[in-house]
Formats: structure tokens, C-alpha cells, sequence
């Protein structure tokens, strides 16, 4: 069979079960090309100014695409929970816009890594899959012990929870690090991140979330990203 014959054949059987089993949007439901739907994509609420800086310790800075309440904490249920990965070239393209439109500067972009428990139940570290678009992704951070979910954990609790939980791979001595992740609400997890980088020698630290809260916000959800 010539590649020609192939590739004719792919086509018509894609054709085919698209006839057979139409495209859905992740989030509603409706027949939809597009995943999440044009309608879906416009009930995500937008966070304005993306990025918000600080004087922290660990973080010089956090960004938001989108609040978690509604559409946007629903596609990352969908993704993390209910293995939606379709709905992850959406979100990815949506953070690399952010990059570029935003001008960042970074030296590394740092998916924010899961246990090698959860990988392996899961199949797949969902900040892994929104890192897609991003220039000069590298996996240089490991989860070196299962944590708790922060939700439903206390105020104390929280604190300790993922203390010691992240350790550096890869040499970062001198880099600016952008973090990657699904949701950013405390931003514990990403702190716990940015002080491990810090002491192995990173000068920035920055964290970018599909969906949470602007720095300035109430927290409407207690959410470990990392997890």
C-alpha cells in the first residue's frame, strides 16, 4: 500500500467516526468542534492584569488566566479527574499566548511535577501537558513524597503539608524559572516549588496558572495544584 493509498484511508476513516461519534465539548456537552465550545470559552472569567508582581520571599511573581469558579475550574476537573485531555491543547495554547503577549522572561519554564504515584494512577501530570506551548520547558523538579490534597485541610495543616515535598534535578544557578501549573489559589504548592529552586541557586521564580486567583483576590477554593 503506497503512502498516498495511507493516507486517503486515514482521512476517510477519521471522516468516518466523526460521522459515527461527533465531536462533543468536554465541559457541556453540545456537539462542538472546538474543545471546550466557543460558548464554553467565553464563560471562563478573565483575570486582569494576568500577572501580578510581589516582594515574597519565594515568588516574584504569580499569574492567572482565569478565575476557578465556573467554566475554567471545570475544564481542570475535567482534565486532571476525568482524564479530559482534549480539552489540554485549548489551555496550553492559552498559557503560551499569555507568555508571548506578556513578553516573560525566563530562563527555564518548570512544570509543577506530581508523585510518581499519582503519574502512575493518573497517566499523565496535567502541568506537563499545559507546558506543551511554552518555550524552554524542562522537567527539572521531582515530588520526593505524596502530599494531601490541601482542601479540607487547616490553616496549620496547610502550612506543614508540603513542607520538604520538592527537590531540583537539573542546575538552575542562575536562571529565571517559570513555573507551570493548572491552578494557583494560596500558592503554597508554588512557593514550596520556588524556595527548592531558590536554594539550588535560582535568582527568579515566577508562577503561571491556567486558573485561580489574582494576588489580590479571596481564595474561592483551596486547591493543591500540585496535586
Amino acid at each position: 500500500m503506497t503512502q498516498k493509498v495511507k493516507d486517503s484511508w486515514i482521512s476517510f476513516s477519521k471522516h468516518a467516526l466523526d460521522w459515527v461519534y461527533p465531536s462533543k465539548c468536554a465541559l457541556c456537552g453540545l456537539l462542538s468542534t472546538r474543545n471546550p465550545c466557543v460558548q464554553c470559552q467565553g464563560e471562563m472569567q478573565p483575570i486582569s492584569p494576568v500577572f501580578s508582581y510581589q516582594s515574597d520571599v519565594e515568588l516574584d511573581y504569580r499569574g492567572c488566566l482565569f478565575r476557578y469558579p465556573g467554566r475554567a475550574g471545570q475544564a481542570v476537573r475535567r482534565l486532571k479527574y476525568q482524564r479530559s485531555t482534549s480539552l489540554a491543547e485549548y489551555m496550553a495554547e492559552a498559557l503560551s499566548s499569555a507568555v508571548a503577549e506578556e513578553g516573560l522572561e525566563f530562563d527555564i519554564a518548570v512544570p509543577v511535577p506530581i508523585h510518581w504515584f499519582r503519574l502512575a494512577w493518573r497517566g499523565f501530570n496535567q502541568a506537563e501537558l499545559l507546558c506543551s506551548g511554552i518555550p524552554r520547558t524542562k522537567q527539572c523538579m521531582r515530588r520526593t513524597r505524596p502530599t494531601r490534597p490541601q482542601a479540607g485541610l487547616s490553616t496549620a495543616e496547610r502550612l506543614t503539608n508540603l513542607e520538604g515535598a520538592f527537590e531540583v534535578a537539573a542546575d538552575v544557578v542562575g536562571k529565571r524559572v517559570l513555573l507551570v501549573d493548572d491552578v494557583v489559589t494560596s500558592g503554597r504548592t508554588a512557593k514550596e516549588c520556588a524556595k527548592a529552586l531558590k536554594l539550588a541557586g535560582a535568582t527568579e521564580v515566577g508562577i503561571l496558572a491556567f486558573c485561580g486567583e489574582s494576588l489580590s483576590g479571596v481564595s474561592d477554593v483551596e486547591h493543591d495544584a500540585g496535586s
